[in-house]
């Protein structure tokens, strides 16, 4: 296993303290282990999201509409919903 050492503010420190003293973590190396777990779950999904939405790009074809068509209808969708 390797070590390492962080350095974290003040604030977060004692974030970290109070989530190990309530007994859920044995220790701060394990809480911080399980915040990049999820994380890389959290990663892994994103890609495997983005993935999905590449292969359905691919599989709806070439458009015929243009840049500047498709530009506009999404600046109009936008508006829509106040963005």
């Amino acid at each position: 296993m390797a070590k390492m050492t962080i350095s974290l503010p003040d604030n977060l420190a004692d974030y970290v303290a109070r989530r190990v003293a309530s007994g859920r973590y044995a220790n701060a190396s394990t809480y911080l282990a399980e915040l990049v777990l999820r994380d890389q779950d959290h990663r892994k999904l994103d890609d495997e999201e983005l993935r999905e939405i590449l292969r359905l790009a691919e599989e709806s074809g070439i458009s015929d509409r243009r840049i500047a068509d498709i530009l506009l209808e999404t600046k109009a969708k936008l508006r829509d919903i106040n963005l």
